[in-house]
């Protein structure tokens, strides 16, 4: 006979079915018009009306009851079945009975598939698991658990790639999602791979799947049985243990060495094989790597210091011995460390015995228990970083937990090949940093420093030069101020191309030749024309490509003659904060064959208190922005800096209330404060400097302040013989408005000596320029291209005396060549109380944030 489904039905106290199921109805045979109010035991024979009495006493009591019964259907069969009777309260208040009948091999059926479940569950060999349809574990059994290695409850949620790393390369994910899609099952396929938690040891399992779906057919997910049969696939085991060695060691060769930083590689290492390889590793390098040896002497003590270190040890004490970056450490001769870098071989030990506290270390594996203490690692592998030549840069340790499986000769291997390649790539960031070195201490001292920036009345002059972190080495920008004759001040900035030791180098000989050319007082167009030259026919490799700014600032008439190479626009900030850039045309760099007629100067007028930046491309230039956006935000930086806004407070600090007053009644006002020419330019590279850049930068400001005791005066007289006398009475009336009789005589005589010179050569007018600054300088211009030179003195005195009264009573003179013929001049000094003493230039600072020095430093 078929199993009948569990009937249920209800009693009142007095025993009358109250309620009866379409179950009871398909158990019985009654339907339920024929049952409803009846006497219950009907319903059972002789001891099953016993058994229904027995019943209403237990709930009565509160009890349940539960017995095997004879049942009377409504044929007239009898047969036994489980009565099982829970209270039911009434309404009334009174007992009822809910009452349960069960066919008993169901119910054994039922009893035995819980058993059966259970023990799959908790008891299987055999690992099982649900999978949903995102192949996320639902369900594993305990066996499943123990093949991986972690707890049942931390396999759910997760994917089966999170906890298997199967040597295929997700083709066993594959196969699952196939089955998943189709609903052909996944019969005895062979997986091999690592778990989660046993990355150390290749495994094999026997893998069958098949989809679960629901009653309307739709997929839920799958069903697993996993059988390990590690022990017999050994020769496939060591086949995939040999990939994964292969797997690891080429994908080191993309994580490790990608920068030339010593301490990026050496964490790129440690991250890499923590935690696959090793459950900690650290890489220290020698602090003395010039000490002529390839290897450390075997009888001292050897000193490192810790690049990098990672550890996944749960033991704080056992995570320090490899972590700790920056930490110095001395190994003891007789140490693992001490014998792996003196011997240049490897150490290893697959296990490591500690002593005793307290007992002497004679042996290796007391010093590495010495070494690494009570809570060091299971097993131990150091390798020393050999570079080329067999030089030791260090050693790098790699340690696995005893919970593991200890490192063997295999991952010895591995080790090495890790450790080789760690190697090349420290070795070179090594010889990197050192050609850095060199070359930034070459860049240092070829840049001006404090004392070779030359103090003027009438100028203040600021920079910033930085040596960007990123940038492979040293960048060739620069910038320089130059004295010129009189009251006249060069002022340049430049970039050589490239970013290495020839950069600098050739930054170095630009700047020798630009102070030579500046020397002979050429003009700009010209002296950029003398450059290009130097630059061509240089047979130095460092003399390549340069952009250059070249501008002439006279400190009393603030007249500015700018000259451009191919170099970014300088700009000028008025006092008021307002910017502008000074249209002087580009031109092209030097070494492209610019010749002199190419370039273009701009002359201009520098207002009061305004400042004139020049700056190289490092400044306003990024890869991912046009150049003419980082010219803007140049000029908004220092509109912002220059103008800052007006400070809101009242007098006792609270908020402003305008107007107020003061507490002597005077009206208060907002006060601007101005930053100093320094702090601006120290500002200006902090906000625009690109934290991530890649090229050196320059700026250098120069700002024309107010001179209230500079003057100046310019005539121009005609090529004739009377023009000297109109020249002296020019200059007798000038210094008397000035304030200067006493220069009165020998201005006169040495401008009267240069006046008459130049009416004997020249064509066309003669310009007298006078200025008063720190000094006195007078300058004679006229259209005759030919230098004046010193010549004997005749006889009678006529012929060679001029020039010869000049230089005995001028503090200096000279002259230059301009585009309209010469410049005739000459320096005088000022009296006593008239001398003007130039304020000392700011000591430059670093911008924040931002790695560098200032120039000369």
């Amino acid at each position: 006979m078929e199993a009948m489904p569990t009937a249920s039905f209800a009693l009142d106290h007095g025993a009358h079915i109250t309620s009866w199921s379409a179950d009871a109805a398909a158990w019985f045979g009654y339907a339920t018009d024929e049952v409803l109010g009846r006497d219950g035991h009907l319903l059972f024979q002789e001891a099953g009306a016993e058994a229904l009495s027995a019943a209403s006493a237990a709930a009565a009591a509160g009890e349940h009851y539960h017995r095997v019964v004879p049942v009377r259907l409504a044929d007239g069969t009898a047969v036994h079945a489980l009565l099982t009777c829970t209270p039911l309260l009434q309404s009334d208040g009174r007992t009822g009975l809910m009452c349960q009948v069960a066919d008993l091999a169901a119910s054994y059926r039922s009893e035995v598939q819980t058993a059966f479940m259970d023990a799959l569950v908790r008891r299987s060999p055999f690992g099982l698991g649900i999978l949903d349809d995102d192949l996320r574990y639902v369900l594993v059994n305990d066996a499943l658990a123990e093949f991986n290695g972690i707890p049942a409850a931390e396999h759910v949620g997760r994917r089966v790639g999170e906890m298997v790393h199967a040597a295929d390369a997700g083709e066993y994910e594959k196969h699952l999602r196939k089955v998943l899609e189709t609903g052909e099952p996944l019969e005895n396929v062979l997986i091999t791979g690592r778990t989660r938690r046993r990355r150390d040891a290749d495994r094999a399992w026997s893998t069958t799947f098949f989809r679960l779906t629901s009653s309307e057919g739709r997929p839920l997910g799958l069903g697993g049985l996993i059988v390990e049969v590690t022990p017999n696939q050994v020769s496939l085991l060591d086949a995939a243990a040999v990939r994964q060695r292969l797997s690891l060691v080429s994908q080191a060769s993309s994580k490790v060495g990608t920068t030339l930083s010593m301490g990026e590689t050496a964490r790129e290492l440690t991250d890499f094989v923590v935690p696959d390889f090793a459950d900690a590793a650290a890489v220290e390098i020698r602090t003395n790597l010039s000490d002529g040896g390839k290897l450390p002497p075997a009888d001292e003590p050897v000193t490192t210091i810790r690049l990098a270190g990672r550890s996944v040890e749960e033991d704080p004490a056992a995570r320090l011995m490899f972590t700790g970056p920056g930490t110095e450490h001395i190994h003891p001769v007789g140490s693992p460390s001490h014998e792996s870098m003196c011997t240049g071989r490897p150490w290893h030990r697959k296990e490591l015995d500690v002593p005793p506290a307290g007992r002497a270390a004679v042996s290796e594996r007391e010093a590495a228990g010495r070494e690494f203490g009570e809570n060091g690692p299971g097993s131990l592998i150091v390798v020393p970083l050999v570079a080329r030549g067999g030089h030791c840069l260090g050693l790098v340790k790699f340690g696995r937990s005893a919970e593991r499986h200890p490192l063997d000769e295999d991952d010895l291997r591995v080790a090495e090949e890790l450790a080789a390649r760690t190697a090349l790539s420290l070795d070179n960031a090594r010889m990197y940093d050192e050609e850095r070195r060199i070359a930034v201490g070459l860049q240092r001292k070829m840049l001006p420093g404090e004392r070779d920036i030359p103090r003027r009345p009438g100028l203040e002059i600021a920079y910033s030069y930085w040596s960007t972190t990123r940038s492979a080495n040293v960048g060739g920008d620069w910038f320089d101020v130059i004295p010129l004759s009189g009251h006249r001040v060069a002022l340049v900035v430049g970039d050589m191309t490239g970013h290495d030791i020839h950069a600098a180098a050739g930054m170095g000989q630009m700047r020798t030749a630009m102070h030579t050319l500046a020397k002979l007082d050429l003009e700009p167009v010209d002296l950029l024309a003398r450059l290009e030259e130097v630059v061509e026919t240089s047979p130095a490799a460092s003399m390549q490509l340069a952009t250059c700014v070249y501008a002439v600032f006279n400190t009393v008439t603030r007249e500015c003659s700018i000259a451009n190479a191919g170099h970014p626009p300088p700009v000028l900030c008025h006092r008021d904060g307002t910017t502008e850039m000074v249209p002087v045309p580009s031109g092209v760099p030097l070494g492209v064959g610019l010749s002199g007629s190419e370039v273009t100067v701009h002359d201009l007028v520098l207002p009061e208190e305004s400042t004139l930046v020049l700056y190289t491309d490092g400044l306003v230039e990024r890869r991912d922005q046009d150049i003419d956006d980082g010219i803007d935000a140049l000029r908004s930086a220092l509109s912002a800096s220059v103008n800052p806004p007006v400070p809101a407070v009242t007098p006792n600090g609270g908020p402003p209330a305008w107007p107020f007053r003061s507490p002597s009644s005077r009206a208060a006002s907002p006060v601007r404060t101005r930053p100093s020419l320094q702090a601006l330019c120290d500002s200006i590279v902090a906000e625009l400097a690109h934290p991530a850049g890649e090229d050196d930068l320059a700026v250098l400001m120069a700002r024309a302040p107010a001179t209230p005791g500079h003057r100046s005066a310019r005539w121009r007289v005609r090529p004739e013989g009377e023009s000297a006398s109109v020249a002296r009475m020019l200059v007798r009336d000038t210094l008397r408005e000035w304030g200067l009789e006493e220069m009165q005589d020998t201005t006169e005589l040495l401008m009267s000596e240069l006046v008459t010179n130049a009416v004997r050569h020249a064509r066309s007018d003669i310009e007298i320029q006078m200025a008063k600054g720190g000094t006195l300088v007078v300058e004679v211009a006229d259209d005759d291209e030919r230098l004046p030179h010193r010549t004997p003195v005749t006889e009678d005195g006529e012929w060679g005396r001029g020039l010869t009264l000049v230089g005995e009573l001028a503090q200096q003179w000279g002259a230059r060549s301009i585009s309209s013929g010469k410049v005739v001049w000459f320096e005088l000094p000022l009296p006593a109380d008239e001398d003007e003493t130039p304020s000392p230039s700011p000591e430059p600072r670093p911008a924040p944030g931002r790695r560098g020095f200032p120039a000369g430093a």
